[in-house]
């Protein structure tokens, strides 16, 4: 599966529990979290990385979210990690940052 985001989120197929979501942006409880608070922000149209970003209002807007889930992440866990990966490191090829806190799950 090359993009989960698409094929299953934004299809519908796949149920999440949502956080934020805007007109162009979504924020969810990964499905299978990693850590005790694992949240993925995503964009709703498909978009492969941020080094095919081009649209200004839409990075600002996704950054927005991601600030929104981050202020969400650290007052429950007094913190957060932020990341987003690309090529070789990305397994869904579509835009999406992981707000993530406390330890790693066994198994993760």
């Amino acid at each position: 599966m090359d993009d989960f985001y698409c094929d299953e989120l934004l299809s519908g197929r796949t149920p999440v529990r949502k956080v934020i979501e805007t007109a162009n942006v979504i924020a969810f409880h990964h499905t299978r979290p990693s850590w005790p608070a694992h949240i993925v922000v995503t964009t709703r149209r498909h978009v492969e990385s941020l080094l095919t970003l081009t649209d200004d209002g839409l990075l600002l807007e996704l950054l927005d979210v991601v600030r929104q889930v981050a202020a969400i992440v650290s007052a429950e866990q007094g913190g957060a990690h932020i990341t987003t990966n690309i090529g070789k490191y990305q397994d869904s090829k579509h835009i999406h940052w992981h707000v993530y806190a406390g330890e790693r799950l066994p198994g993760r």
